[in-house]
């Protein structure tokens, strides 16, 4: 029986190549947000979504504050 186009797909995947374990230790000062302002928050996040994608790999352009 042959197997059908789908089928062969579904077995090769471009998987990226296994890389050796690294974790980074992040410390938090509890309660530190509370204090921040709105603008302050929403650059935070930013940064941390830059840190998340860069470490999953992916190319991450910085964004400049003269952003339209």
């Amino acid at each position: 029986m042959m197997e059908s186009h789908g089928r062969k797909s579904m077995n090769k995947h471009d998987a990226p190549a296994p890389t050796s374990g690294r974790q980074m230790s992040l410390i938090f000062e509890p309660r530190r947000v509370d204090g921040m302002s709105k603008a302050e928050r929403t650059k935070a996040v930013i940064l941390l979504a830059q840190i998340l994608m860069q470490a999953a790999g992916l190319v991450v352009e910085e964004l400049g504050d003269d952003r339209s």
